[in-house]
């Protein structure tokens, strides 16, 4: 680096013009009489005093009573901290100049590839906030911690349904050392460590690799199919594989899919068992936000569903209707994306359980 480079270096960390001139000066002669740094610098002999001691000041350089005064430059370890600490400074402000350049508007972009993972889940944070229905997430315990409060906050002031599946990256996580962010439905184990994943009412998907990358990269999704394929990663790979850790006693049996809800009520009711069903979602025929209560009657999938064993989420996979019997007649309801049902059901609740008597 050329002296000009340097001088406009310390211009930047601090130093005024002839401030950068003199302590250069310094390290180039050593300890010298200040009346001689005049002589080798653009600094007049009239302000040269003023300046080595504000470099003094400053801790950049020291002065020697002699018959004359003497200054020298102090060991640089300040020089070379303020340095870096600009150097980190202004990294890290081209860093978050990109990452807001790089920020996709939900309005203009329905997928956005993210250089920085950082982004990513601040970009899934903020749509948390906005959440009004469901977050389905799939985290690191540390993760986790950083969006807890935003996620206690949609949990229990806006009434979001959330399910967390937290990865057990070494294995030796104990279930008591997972934190459990107040107001959430229910929160799994996973052995098996995987990438971040948050979607969001639906509609939007946030997505990042944990492990096996070879370089940082985030994908921000805003998309309702894009994000039923996701969902459906978070169901079959990473939920359902998982172990619950804790299920939210507060509320009552709750699900934000009707495969899970039927993966988890069928046994009972073919068994016999009395179900009086909830679903919230929107009717086809009008779009509006409709609340049904009835005695569930029947299931199906794909048609048919085979009342000998538990369907797996495979059998689950197509077209699965619910057939409720209310008090203003029976009505359909089918899952995400339902198109022959009458509701479109985006959360499932169970009201009440009579099992058969033997």
């Amino acid at each position: 680096m050329d002296t000009e480079t340097l001088r406009r270096a310390l211009e930047e960390a601090g130093l005024t013009g002839q401030q950068a001139d003199t302590y250069l000066t310094l390290l180039e002669l050593g300890p010298s009489p200040v009346v001689e740094i005049t002589q080798h610098s653009s600094v007049s002999s009239s302000r040269i005093y003023d300046i080595v001691r504000q470099l003094e000041e400053m801790g950049f350089a020291e002065t020697i009573e002699r018959d004359r005064l003497h200054a020298r430059p102090r060991e640089p370890i300040d020089v070379l901290e303020r340095l870096r600490d600009k150097s980190e400074m202004l990294a890290d402000a081209a860093g978050e100049i990109e990452d807001r350049w790089e920020q996709p508007d939900p309005q203009e972009s329905r997928i956005s590839v993210l250089k920085q993972q950082e982004s990513v889940l601040r970009s899934a944070s903020d749509a948390i906030t906005e959440a009004v229905v469901s977050v389905e997430l799939a985290v690191t315990p540390n993760q986790l911690r950083e969006l807890q409060p935003t996620i206690e906050t949609a949990a229990t002031e806006n009434g979001v349904l959330v399910q967390v599946d937290v990865y057990d990256i070494d294995g030796t996580i104990r279930d008591e050392d997972i934190p459990r962010p107040e107001g959430v439905l229910e929160v799994r184990r996973n052995p098996i460590p995987g990438p971040f994943l948050a979607i969001v009412d639906r509609r939007h998907a946030y997505f990042t690799p944990n492990v096996h990358s070879d370089e940082p990269y985030g994908i921000t999704i805003g998309d309702e199919i894009l994000s039923f394929i996701l969902h459906w990663y978070f169901l079959t790979c990473l939920w359902g594989a998982s172990d619950s850790v804790h299920i939210n006693p507060d509320q009552p049996p709750t699900y934000v899919s009707i495969e899970e809800f039927v993966h988890d009520a069928a046994p009972l009711w073919q068994e016999g068992a009395t179900m009086t069903v909830t679903a919230i979602g929107h009717h086809n025929e009008s779009g509006e936000l409709v609340d049904v209560t009835g005695e569930l009657v029947e299931i199906t999938s794909n048609g048919f569903i085979d009342t000998s064993e538990q369907p797996t989420y495979t059998d689950l996979a197509g077209q699965v209707t619910l057939f409720l019997e209310t008090d203003d007649g029976e009505y359909t309801v089918g899952g995400w994306g339902a198109l022959f049902e009458d509701v479109e059901a985006q959360v499932i609740r169970i009201e009440d359980i009579e099992l058969e008597r033997p």
